[in-house]
């Protein structure tokens, strides 16, 4: 008979899981370690905790699968907790498992924390293993996990547990069907989009899921609709499409395309994407989601809960045309890459970074995009063409994304070229990380944004007529940072340097840092121009 280790490495594998992600401590996690490497699977020594949890969200994003990260107890779980609420708020299926004391352990102080009680507010489930009914805990998890809105779960262990023998009477999880489609609302959002004349689609992090990119461009092919999407929706159509106009982020910058509208038909769009603001439009709306939310946005007047693909193509197997002209989506797809490209002051500009980066690259290149104001140009201005093609975190909107999730989407999918694009920021709360992608092999390039500030929260402070202070960093050239943990590094201080530079790291063939100075003062019209 396996161990319960075992077996649970082995339901992982049956998963497709091909990586685990995390820092060990000294107890159960060394168990897993060593049934994973007999098992076939990698695992990825993370130099943090919260960076293993991201990597383990973005490989279960890619792949359609789970994700797995694993920790010590105490700290290492502790260190995870905004991992954890990265999968939570961006609806990443990942497994944490971490080091517990044991029942007879229970003078011990060192290192203690009631984990479950801290996981419990940022995962779907948060259990103890226990011997009797261990492996059903595990499927009862996976099943959480998959089940809509997707999330983390939290496993805590002990070596009792789970260097025991596994019992044979565990069955694996059940299937999860799509929810069925209810006929009545269906034909209530036919009638609305025969009844609207100038329907827009808003496309949200569902739209990302299975056979929902292929029915959603079909939807719009037939009905004629102009789609703009939220961020974690970039690529779900290409943005070559003549119909796709680009991000929707509840600024100003799309709002002349939503007033011209007549409905508004919402497909997987989930209100974590949404900006901390009531919804700004009064036109009529149309939800079709895979399930209903906690903290709604908005009151639509149909919502049509099921499998997207389902609704999409029941929904539109009545329509016809609409009244959108082509020039007409046409222009407002230019006026919304146009608000995202402003005057030009000395420095290098941050939407010429974007562009040089995206005339050197090939078509299929992914992009990790941190949070920040570097943000702004890179997701209006980059063209995504396939789902995925662009990563980002946008329901916890947390720093530090994008260098954790190109390793993920390297050991992911090797094939694909990755490009991260982060902020200073954002780099100095996971530099560690450039050593866990040289150590196993990741070739992406990184373009860091360096202005020596916080512009985002800086731009804030301004406006709320504050004295400038607590968001200017002292300087750092990452390139020679990136040159200590065996990167190529390149470091760009004038705008005539840049195409040369991206050249050289593309030609280096290895893992690149590109540290590009740019001026923080370029941001500022941009903010205004795209958010208001």
């Amino acid at each position: 008979m396996p161990t319960v280790t075992e077996a649970i490495v082995e339901k992982l594998a049956g998963r497709g899981v091909h990586h685990i992600f995390g820092v060990p401590g000294g107890d159960c996690n060394l168990d897993f370690i060593a049934a994973a490497e007999a098992a076939g699977l990698t695992f990825v020594l993370t130099r943090t905790e919260t960076a293993a949890v991201i990597m383990a969200s973005v490989s279960a994003e890619l792949t359609g699968g789970i994700g797995v990260a694993m920790t010590t107890r105490g700290p290492g779980i502790a260190a995870a907790a905004n991992g954890v609420a990265y999968a939570s708020l961006d609806r990443a299926p990942v497994l944490v498992i971490a080091d517990g004391y044991e029942t007879a352990q229970g003078f011990i102080s060192h290192q203690r924390l009631d984990q479950v009680a801290l996981m419990r507010p940022l995962t779907k489930r948060a259990a103890r293993l226990s011997s009797s009914t261990a492996l059903r805990q595990v499927d009862d998890c996976l099943q959480t996990m998959l089940s809509v809105p997707q999330g983390p779960a939290y496993l805590e262990v002990a070596g009792s547990t789970i260097r025991g023998a596994a019992s044979e009477a565990d069955a694996g999880p059940a299937p999860i069907a799509p929810p069925p489609a209810n006929p009545a609302a269906i034909a209530r959002a036919r009638a609305m989009l025969a009844a609207a004349r100038r329907p827009i689609v808003i496309a949200g992090l569902q739209a990302r899921h299975q056979g929902v990119p292929e029915a959603l461009r079909a939807f719009i092919d037939q009905t004629s609709c102009p789609l703009l999407y939220t961020y974690k929706a970039k690529g779900v159509v290409s943005d070559d499409h003549p119909q796709v106009l680009g991000p929707y982020i509840g600024g100003v910058a799309e709002e002349d395309a939503v007033r011209r509208a007549d409905l508004a038909i919402l497909v997987g769009f989930d209100p974590v994407e949404g900006p901390p603001q009531p919804w700004r439009y009064s036109l009529p709306l149309l939800e079709i989601t895979e399930h209903r939310f906690d903290r709604p946005l908005f009151d639509a007047q149909v919502s049509v809960v099921a499998s997207l693909p389902t609704a999409l193509r029941a929904i539109a197997s009545r329509a016809t045309g609409t009244d959108w002209d082509a020039d007409e989506i046409a222009s407002m797809k230019n006026g919304l890459r146009a608000a995202a490209r402003v005057a030009k002051g000395e420095g290098i500009s941050p939407q010429d970074v974007v562009t040089e980066v995206q005339a050197a690259m090939p078509d299929d290149c992914r992009i990790t995009v941190d949070a920040g104001a570097h943000m702004l140009p890179v997701m209006h201005l980059w063209k995504t063409r396939s789902p995925n093609g662009a990563l980002i975190s946008r329901g916890l909107s947390t720093m530090a994304f994008a260098l954790p999730a190109a390793i993920a989407a390297h050991l992911a999918d090797p094939a694909t070229p990755t490009v991260a694009f982060t902020g200073d920021g954002g780099l100095m709360m996971c530099t560690g990380e450039l050593a866990t992608a040289a150590q196993f092999g990741c070739k992406p390039i990184v373009v860091v944004f360096n202005d020596s500030s916080l512009t985002l929260i800086g731009a804030k402070q301004r406006r709320r007529q504050l004295t400038t202070a607590g968001v200017n960093f002292s300087s750092t050239d990452f390139a020679q940072v990136a040159r200590g943990f065996g990167w190529s590094g390149y470091r760009v201080t004038e705008t005539r340097d840049l195409r040369a530079t991206i050249g050289r790291a593309i030609e280096a063939g290895g893992p690149a840092l590109i540290d590009v100075v740019v001026d923080p003062h370029e941001y500022q019209d941009q903010i205004v121009s795209l958010r208001g």
